[in-house]
């Protein structure tokens, strides 16, 4: 097969795995009510995917000892009993919590490992920019999944809106298993699952280290920013009333772009060097975000909020591809899963986190509250800046 066609196939794989993954925070104001959530509830409820996704990414450290298509086929299915699960039998905190660990599992079955399906495909010498560009397709799909939960919810109601993305990564499943042949493992079936010469490799865990930064902040964004929306609306009386999931949509992809110009410039400069600059520009501008919560509504959208969810995604595929630039290919699979692990580790912590500081710092109904949680995750993409900046450009 050729390496553009198994792309666009693992990138319509994935799309269909993404396309309920913001369902939840598109209705989060909705969820708080419907299921009278306190905001740290609400920030547990929306990081759950990625706590199991930290215990589920271990079966992917296995990918240089077995064919990764097995694992994102049987991931795509976990997503869809997550969704439809949820979709028939939630009715509360704790039972929705259950099926969002399960979507979680599949989730990580499917995001990482679909980068070592493409890796092992691809020739050498492409892998990385290969991997970086399927990374980068990421928020182009998963912003559409605000607005599609949005719509469906008030077409059909929010239980057949969940149902939707459980339909959608079934036919996922079935695109990779008939469509992508079976490959032998690079690896072999006596590849090591050892973790020590990963964690040896110093440019390596400074990559992972700075993608947990930029995983913290972009989910704390992604998770809190509808809710983040309907609080300047009624804080300003000069905002527009607007659908407001459609404007995260909307943000989304116009920093979507942004990934790919990231992997482009990469591929000439060094992935973790543009990832360093990425994590700066956005860490800067969440600083500013929440404290601006009280400007003039046009201000706000067009300064910081614009400024930060255009470079919050530059990085979308640079660090993937870095951890891919810096490790030898029988390391591949054990480096990409612990990058995955990072990752899953910061998507849970960063919307727990963020409803954790602003409950504890005066609450939703708080300028600066808002103004802490949004400057909290700003500060860990700062640090994540300086991991990346200190990786040894490759030759």
């Amino acid at each position: 097969m050729k390496s553009r066609i198994l792309l666009w196939i693992m990138c319509g794989h994935l799309g269909l795995n993404l396309i309920g993954l913001h369902g939840l925070p598109a209705l989060l104001p909705d969820f708080i009510g419907r299921w009278s959530l306190s905001e740290s509830e609400a920030g547990w409820l929306a990081g759950a995917p990625y706590f199991s996704s930290l215990f589920a990414i271990l079966v992917s450290i296995g990918s240089d000892r077995f064919d990764a298509r097995r694992l994102v086929v049987a991931g795509s299915l976990a997503n869809a009993a997550g969704f439809l699960g949820f979709a028939i039998l939630a009715d509360g905190f704790w039972s929705g919590f259950g099926f969002r660990l399960l979507q979680g599992i599949g989730f990580a079955w499917v995001y990482m490992p679909g980068v070592k399906v493409i890796a092992d495909r691809t020739p050498p010498g492409e892998e990385a920019r290969a991997g970086a560009f399927y990374i980068s397709t990421f928020p182009i799909a998963a912003s559409c999944s605000y607005v599609t939960t949005y719509w469906l919810d008030a077409v059909v109601g929010w239980r057949l809106a969940f149902a939707f993305p459980g339909i959608a990564a079934v036919v996922a499943a079935l695109l990779v298993w008939s469509m992508i042949a079976p490959k032998t493992a690079a690896g072999g079936g006596g590849a090591s699952l050892d973790l020590r010469p990963v964690f040896a490799n110093r440019n390596a865990m400074k990559v992972i280290l700075a993608n947990f930064g930029h995983s913290i902040e972009l989910l704390a964004l992604r998770s809190w920013l509808v809710a983040f929306f309907v609080f300047v609306a009624m804080t300003d009386g000069g905002a527009p009333d607007w659908n407001w999931p459609l404007l995260a949509t909307a943000l989304t992809l116009i920093g979507a772009p942004m990934g790919m110009v990231g992997s482009w410039l990469g591929a000439r400069f060094g992935m973790a060097q543009v990832s360093a600059l990425s994590l700066l520009l956005s860490g800067t501008a969440a600083c500013v975000v929440g404290f601006a919560a009280d400007w003039p509504f046009w201000l706000l959208l067009l300064g910081p909020v614009l400024f930060h969810n255009l470079f919050v995604l530059m990085d979308a595929g640079t660090l993937a591809g870095g951890v891919i630039e810096v490790s030898s290919p029988e390391l591949r699979g054990r480096a990409l899963a612990l990058h995955a692990f990072a990752n899953a580790a910061g998507a849970f912590v960063g919307p727990a986190l963020f409803g954790i500081v602003l409950e504890t710092t005066g609450g939703a109904a708080s300028v600066n509250a808002w103004g802490y949680a949004f400057a909290t995750a700003g500060v860990v993409a700062i640090m994540g800046a300086v991991s990346a900046a200190s990786v040894s450009r490759c030759k």
